[in-house]
């Protein structure tokens, strides 16, 4: 009953002030219903957090004459007259921040001077002696509307606020802490660290089972979850809970949040796609560029949500900016998704609005097409030809080589791009290097010699010397070994284990991992790969030739981050990869993690190795 009588007094203080007194008999049956009301009560329904959350609940009253004032700032034109409607009225603490909340929402390009204009001190004056009266929500966007005007923050008035806030944090409900938290993040170290960020931290992190809306959860992960991982996880929990409520922004900043921390959550990812994939209709260009980079950058790819973004960007693609073409192939390319009528709608982009590109943005492009495999328009090419050859040496040292290796990629390298990156003064660059993209360099270059070698039989010159191509593959040797390359070498080792026929992970002028080297017979016998020639080794140990009717095999194991996402299409190096090898002479055994994981017996793995083996010597004697 005492629940119920605070309740009635809560409504009656935010009804409105005029009062009429209740007629006797209504009073007689309040009395009445009092009397008869069991004398035993639960107590959860006297527990105080319930009744201060009731209150915080209740809509705080805006008088007829707040909104008169409302409709009239919202109707001035200046800032001056702004001012002038405040002189004009009395002001008390609420209408004074309703005066400053408008006059910051406008675009103010003297701030300093608003600041220090009379009647602008006299609203401050108004809200700092009245501020106890300030209703929560109006205190919160003072303060949010003074940060944006820029005043200083060891000015008395403004400390004044935040200490009144503090006082009321315990008060306010989860929708004004939200509002806070777009006031205390941005600002500087010393409010920061100060016991206003602390409070509201404290306070989030103990009530966040009260977040009852959407945009609440929202705001609170955005400004707030990269400072506590335990609201981010608290956090997380509120966002499955609401995941069909959000719109596709408030999925967007979300996702967003997620991305800046670096938070791989695959729950939350594949519950806000799936929700924005089946329910939302057709996306703003925005939402979409954010959210593939976002994917992108915690490398998660809902396959359905990013096909559905792709066929949604292509008929918007005129809208785009040059840089948001440029950082939307490079979205796809990390993301390994490749959308043909996508890829060929940002050609025909490039060669209708090519005074728009900058030359590293056609560069970065086609670093992208190259991972993709994807071989544009031939007037792409001469696109980058025309304006890359003579801006050569403005790129970057780094853009240069990876710029050559996609034309390699592509097969689409020319004799100034090769020349550029296998004179002297270019590699010495890459052998003097310490850092940790030295090795990634020598592969690289590796493989640009590799290209030159064997793909193009009209390039004059010059090649790699012999000292540096061994240099580059003992920079470039990684000993690291794939679960799947160790099972395949085990099986291998297994099937032929007469002394030493094999060869694995052989140090090569080809920049090439080559996993496994066989010589074969004309009856599929292995003779032993030491005793043969191989000028493509660093340190070739045989002098032997191959005998009449004998092969040299390679096996190669192609792992999970070979191909594209969800398919069995490989990605532009590796198909480069397999173009080397076969014009180097080998026949290539490849081992795709999609087939090797589906045999679940050392029996059945030798049974296949000798297949795909027997398969590659019939094929070539067929050609």
């Amino acid at each position: 009953m005492a629940a119920r009588l605070i309740l009635r007094g809560c409504r009656l203080l935010a009804a409105s002030a005029s009062f009429q007194p209740l007629p006797p008999t209504t009073l007689s049956e309040c009395v009445r219903s009092c009397q008869v009301a069991p004398s035993s009560l639960p107590k959860a329904s006297l527990h105080t957090s319930s009744l201060c959350s009731l209150a915080d609940s209740l809509p705080e009253p805006i008088g007829d004459t707040h909104k008169d004032l409302l409709c009239l700032l919202k109707s001035a034109e200046s800032v001056d007259d702004i001012l002038a409607i405040a002189t004009s009225r009395h002001m008390d603490g609420n209408k004074s921040s309703m005066v400053i909340c408008e006059i910051a929402n406008r675009e103010v390009q003297y701030k300093q001077e608003v600041l220090k204009d009379q009647r602008f001190q006299d609203l401050l004056k108004a809200a700092d002696t009245q501020i106890h009266g300030m209703y929560n929500i109006n205190l919160i966007k003072l303060l949010k509307s003074l940060h944006r005007l820029g005043m200083d923050r060891k000015d008395q008035i403004l400390q004044s606020l935040e200490t009144e806030v503090l006082w009321r944090l315990r008060k306010l409900n989860m929708g004004n802490l939200a509002q806070l938290s777009s006031y205390l993040t941005p600002a500087d170290n010393s409010i920061a660290k100060g016991s206003l960020q602390q409070e509201l931290m404290k306070q989030v992190e103990l009530r966040w089972t009260e977040i009852k809306e959407p945009r609440t959860v929202v705001a609170l992960l955005f400004r707030l979850g990269h400072m506590s991982k335990t609201l981010t996880e608290h956090l997380e929990d509120k966002v499955l809970e609401f995941a069909d409520q959000f719109t596709p922004e408030q999925t967007r900043k979300i996702i967003l949040a997620f991305a800046a921390q670096g938070r791989r959550s695959l729950p939350v990812l594949r519950v806000l796609s799936f929700h924005l994939w089946q329910h939302q209709p057709q996306l703003s260009p925005s939402v979409i560029l954010s959210l593939l980079s976002s994917y992108a950058k915690l490398t998660f790819c809902h396959t359905q949500m990013v096909d559905r973004m792709t066929k949604d960007i292509i008929p918007r693609l005129p809208e785009l900016t040059s840089l948001e073409i440029s950082s939307l192939t490079r979205s796809l390319s990390l993301l390994k998704f490749s959308n043909v009528p996508l890829c060929e709608a940002i050609t025909q982009a490039c060669l209708e609005r090519s005074e728009s590109f900058s030359t590293s943005q056609l560069c970065y492009i086609i670093l992208n097409f190259a991972n993709l495999n994807f071989h544009p328009k031939e007037e792409f090419f001469s696109l980058i030809h025309q304006r890359v050859i003579p801006e050569m040496d403005s790129l970057r040292f780094n853009l240069q080589l990876d710029l050559v290796l996609s034309l390699c990629i592509l097969s689409h390298v020319t004799t100034p791009f090769l020349q550029r990156v296998l004179e002297p003064q270019f590699y010495s660059k890459i052998l003097e290097e310490t850092s940790q993209k030295s090795r990634s360099h020598c592969w690289k270059l590796l493989q640009i010699n590799c290209t030159a070698q064997l793909e193009c039989p009209d390039y004059p010159g010059p090649l790699l010397p012999r000292d540096v191509l061994q240099s580059l593959a003992r920079k470039a040797k990684s000993l690291d070994l794939s679960e799947l390359r160790k099972s395949v070498q085990d099986v291998l080792k297994v099937i032929y284990p007469a002394p030493e026929p094999c060869r694995f992970n052989t140090p090569n002028v080809y920049g090439w991992q080559l996993d496994c080297e066989l010589v074969l017979d004309s009856e599929y016998n292995a003779l032993p790969v030491k005793d043969f020639e191989a000028p493509y080794c660093l340190q070739s140990e045989g002098t032997q030739p191959l005998p009449q009717g004998a092969r040299r095999l390679v096996v190669v194991c192609r792992d999970f981050s070979f191909f594209h996402v969800r398919s069995k299409d490989l990605l532009g190096a590796f198909v480069m990869n397999r173009r080397h090898l076969q014009a180097a002479g080998f026949l290539v055994v490849e081992v795709p993690y999609y087939e090797w994981q589906e045999l679940h017996s050392e029996w059945l793995k030798q049974s296949y190795l000798k297949d795909q083996i027997k398969k590659a010597v019939a094929e070539d004697m067929a050609r």
